[in-house]
């Protein structure tokens, strides 16, 4: 009797220490950042559980990156979508949802290890608690987030069944560990999957073959709920996102150690006393790596806590969901988040050729046509990540104007607002293209917006590979990446430079912000050299256009007549807005800036004529990245050398003197902002006496447009003229400007091979060049017709198509996939056909008004899957709760002493 109290007495003082253990876990969780919302995998969980879990009921997505296979978001139905659904339905903060869903992880991890450890027996009290405590903290202490470890969490419980008891029928053992191998989810397939290993090993090595096969079977009918929808993601979707090492590793080497460690420690306590060892050494050390495990928990402070998703994405969001113009959103970002979660407008994707673009500071009507034809009506600029003067340049170019912005400013170069968003212009969900609008592109769906540009812009493109066998005959462009042989005549070749550099020198309006470390080289710097390839002979016209390229001969088009000329021993920049005539082009928008190497800078003016000087200003402005000159050392017309002291309104007063040539040494400096090393810069400096002679650069001015000022052209080595025209504002702000040719119409080629070079000259390189047949394009045809797409669902949209005289495409602007079926008015089934390399399309026959409806057919597998997939798991939870035991005549001697 006494034996059994004592027993009950120890059980009851452990399961408080179990309480305590789960305490401290908790309070491990909420002690990290308290109050604020740390980054985690999925943000959509803390911010929008509730539309997170209705998207995830959909096999498509069409609110996400175009339109897309659900990824991963199934895999959150059970349990971890619900428990964020609930507690958010409770109206509990953000924060503490987050930090209650870490507290279930590491108590889960805890409580299993130790219950599994009391089953087997392995250990004693004490090797049990701290060896579930070290299971439950080590994956933290690696920085694994705890939705990414609850399969780790789970492991124990997945095993626990099987090895209780024999009280328990097989049915029922099988079953509970089914559920418990359930409610790890389809998050993370290869973690889950991983927690079978220990428990399978466990059954095979005991020659439990019979319950393993249930076993397996159940664990199939219980995941059919998430692996149903994997196999449509991966037969109709891109694989979901690969698993996290340590998680997988965690569950099937962490848990044996963990049972091992509980089993052995006891023995090794023993083995330590008896080497004289004092017998509290072995537990003091295991406390010791304990508490080293829970160390870095407390200690490190987690980067990009926030108390809540800041205001200011939900009023954008908010505004943007406010609109009733059509069109997407793109997120001028590497990630989407928060707004993906907050808005309810479909998102666009960054592509690579838009990215490109906006990163190089360059912005044409291509970017403004290409993000038209995408559907896209709204770009959002997150100026809370990185400096974006770039996007803001090429957007401006672009014609792209902003019309909201949202919260405080960033720490830029320029304090944009936190968030900005730009209106692209009117634009439809869908468009009707009439085949005489297309044209087949032998190229990659980057090179699309650029043949859609050069061939005016008003039609659209098919890829030549999609276009086999759907619209065969279509007119043929050439590019660069040559995808198949050529064997049918082009009507178009189009050459272009992927990447084109970025200068150094980027624009706010007027005001050039210049900087090496803003720089970016191009792929084809010194203009496109490439081989064409043509069946037949035939005439083309040849066009394109050019940017303006950093050196002399870009320069020699600046010079103003009758004004003060500057050279300088050294420039940070190549771009011509910080050359040393900037300092005395009356332009506060410029200014020269040394080279940072440069140890002793010196700045050369030379008037037209010699003139009575009195002195010199220097005007800096806190955009120049360079520091104010202090002292400076004068030479006149090569002649004794004045040292002079720059006063705090940057002026420097010397007796006048007549002279024609000054040079300035600068020997001291001080920062314009901040004690930061940087070279001097001036943005203007005044000649005291002759200060009309400093003469702005008219930025309407045309450059001399003449046979010959544009690139360079040879065709098999023959050379050929162009002529450009532009304007000192394009050449100074690097924006694209037109050449052609100027002797010729057009260039005769024969058939084969040719080589062809549009080579940089008069301060300009080519950056894409076309070459046009005779004729191509001249004819009048039906323009391209927006039309509206309306969505019942997600997986089902209709459209109204106007009539047609021809055949034609109908192009969605969402992505392509095969499980896309759409019938017209008379039920007949419609041809799909990739539009633009990624765009959803059919092909529409000639005839009147029609609807035409489309469905994405494995959806219904998908929902069918999910129904299947829950009555399976209530079938396994039933079987493990109404055959809990077995028959009294089959009850065997249990596993435990």
């Amino acid at each position: 009797m006494r034996r059994l109290k004592a027993g009950s007495s120890e059980q009851v003082v452990w399961r408080a220490r179990l309480v305590l253990g789960c305490l401290a876990l908790v309070a491990l969780c909420f002690q990290q950042a308290p109050g604020k919302i740390l980054a985690d995998s999925k943000v959509e969980l803390t911010a929008a559980p509730g539309r997170f879990l209705s998207r995830a009921l959909h096999l498509w997505d069409p609110h996400t990156a175009f339109g897309q296979v659900q990824s991963d978001a199934f895999g959150y139905l059970l349990p971890i979508g619900p428990f964020h659904w609930l507690l958010d339905a409770l109206s509990v903060p953000d924060w503490i949802i987050q930090r209650l869903w870490w507290s279930l992880v590491l108590c889960v991890a805890f409580l299993g290890i130790w219950k599994l450890c009391n089953v087997l027996q392995y250990g004693v009290p004490w090797t049990r608690f701290a060896v579930a405590l070290l299971y439950a903290l080590v994956p933290r202490v690696f920085g694994e987030l705890p939705i990414e470890v609850w399969p780790m969490a789970m492991a124990p419980w997945v095993l626990l069944p099987l090895v209780s008891p024999r009280a328990r029928s097989g049915w029922s053992r099988a079953s509970w560990s089914a559920v418990a191998f359930a409610l790890i989810g389809g998050a993370d397939p290869v973690a889950g999957v991983a927690t079978l290993v220990v428990p399978a090993i466990w059954l095979v090595s005991r020659q439990k073959l019979k319950l393993a096969l249930g076993w397996l079977g159940f664990v199939v009918a219980a995941s059919i709920w998430w692996l149903v929808p994997l196999a449509l993601l991966l037969q109709y979707g891109a694989a979901p996102p690969g698993p996290r090492w340590l998680p997988v590793i965690g569950v099937v080497i962490g848990l044996p150690l963990a049972l091992a460690a509980a089993h052995y420690l006891p023995r090794l306590a023993g083995l330590s006393v008896s080497r004289g060892i004092h017998r509290r050494v072995v537990p003091a050390a295991v406390v010791c790596l304990a508490v080293a495990a829970a160390a870095p928990v407390v200690l490190i402070r987690p980067d990009g806590a926030s108390a809540a998703i800041p205001a200011h994405w939900n009023a954008a969001a908010a505004w943007l969901d406010d609109q009733t113009a059509p069109g997407s959103v793109l997120l001028l970002s590497s990630t989407t988040e928060p707004l993906t979660a907050l808005v309810t407008r479909p998102m666009a994707a960054l592509t690579d050729d838009v990215e490109r673009r906006v990163d190089s500071g360059v912005g044409d009507q291509t970017l403004r046509q290409e993000l038209n034809h995408d559907g896209v009506r709204y770009v959002v600029v997150r100026n809370d990540l990185g400096d974006t003067l770039a996007i803001h340049e090429s957007l401006a170019d672009a014609g792209i104007g902003r019309v909201a912005y949202f919260g405080p400013a960033g720490q830029t170069t320029v304090p944009y607002p936190s968030v900005e968003i730009y209106d692209v212009g009117a634009t439809t969900p869908g468009r009707l293209i009439p085949r005489s609008r297309l044209v087949a592109v032998d190229g990659t769906a980057d090179d699309v917006p650029t043949v859609v540009t050069a061939l005016d812009g008003s039609g659209s493109a098919v890829l030549r590979a999609d276009a086999a066998g759907k619209l065969d005959g279509l007119p043929l462009i050439e590019t660069d990446v040559r995808a198949q042989p050529v064997d049918q005549q082009p009507s178009a070749v189009v050459l272009r430079s992927q990447q084109v550099g970025r200068s150094g020198c980027l624009h706010v309006g007027v005001r050039a912000l210049c900087s090496p470390d803003q720089a970016r080289s191009a792929d084809d710097p010194n203009g496109l050299s490439r081989t064409v390839e043509l069946p037949q002979a035939a005439s083309y016209e040849l066009r394109g256009t050019a940017l303006p390229k950093d050196g002399d001969a870009l320069e020699r088009l600046l010079p103003v007549p009758g004004a003060i000329t500057a050279t300088a021993s050294s420039r940070a920049v190549t771009a011509p807005e910080g050359r040393p005539g900037a300092a005395v082009d009356r332009d506060p928008g410029t200014g020269w800036l040394a080279d940072p190497d440069d140890a002793t800078p010196s700045l050369t003016l030379k008037l037209p004529a010699a003139r009575d000087v009195r002195g010199l200003r220097f005007q800096s402005d806190t955009y120049l990245e360079g520091s104010r000159p202090a002292e400076v050392r004068l030479h006149f017309d090569g002649g004794v050398p004045i040292r002079a002291t720059v006063d705090a309104d940057g002026y420097v007063q010397i007796a006048a003197r007549h002279v024609q040539t000054i040079e300035i040494d600068f020997t001291a400096t001080k920062p314009v902002q901040d004690a930061k090393r940087s070279p001097v810069g001036v943005t203007e400096v005044t000649v005291l006496g002759a200060d009309e002679l400093r003469k702005a650069v008219d930025p309407d001015r045309h450059v001399a447009s003449y046979c010959g000022n544009g690139p360079t052209v040879r065709i098999d080595g023959v050379p050929a003229r162009t002529q450009v025209e532009a304007t000192m504002r394009d050449l100074l702000q690097r924006r694209t400007v037109p050449f052609s040719l100027c002797e010729a119409t057009s260039v005769a080629l024969r058939s084969g091979s040719h080589h062809v070079e549009v080579l940089a000259g008069g301060g300009l390189v080519p950056v894409e060049t076309a070459l046009v047949k005779a004729g191509f394009g001249d004819v009048s045809v039906t323009p391209v017709q927006g039309v509206d797409v309306w969505r019942p669902n997600p997986t089902e949209l209709t459209v109204e198509v106007p009539d047609a005289d021809d055949q034609s495409v109908l192009a969605i602007a969402q992505n392509y996939n095969e499980g896309w079926e759409a019938y017209d008015s008379t039920g007949q089934k419609l041809t799909p056909i990739r539009i633009g390399g990624w765009q959803q399309g059919w092909v529409l026959p000639a005839g009147p008004e029609q609807v035409v409806t489309a469905s994405f057919m494995p959806a219904r597998g998908y929902r069918a899957g999910l129904l299947l997939g829950l009555v399976a798991l209530l079938a396994v939870l039933a079987t493990a709760v109404f055959f809990r035991r077995t028959p009294r005549r089959m009850t065997g001697r249990s596993i435990r002493r």
